[in-house]
């Protein structure tokens, strides 16, 4: 969040029409927003919930490393150890 704050911030300007509060309030601002927009939508928000098994967790993190023009354009580096964090906590 803390590198990606400018970023939901102009998103919060263009979706939501805020931008007279500082960042760091826009950006929490459309983080709740698109929560909200994925509770109302129905879809699903856990990898369990789509049929991924915790097994395949290691599998899917060493996979998300080949995805090398994503995680060039990703404000942060990522190594596997991180995205096998994501994958924890999302599933």
């Amino acid at each position: 969040m803390a590198v990606a704050a400018p970023l939901y911030a102009e998103l919060a300007d263009v979706v939501l029409g805020y931008s007279d509060e500082e960042m760091e309030i826009r950006s929490a601002k459309f983080v709740d927003f698109m929560q909200k927009l994925m509770n109302e939508s129905g879809a699903p928000q856990r990898l369990q919930d789509v049929g991924v098994t915790e097994e395949s967790l290691p599998t899917l993190a060493k996979d998300a490393m080949l995805q090398t023009r994503l995680l060039g354009n990703n404000p942060v580096p990522v190594t596997e150890e991180d995205a096998l964090a994501l994958y924890q906590a999302a599933f």
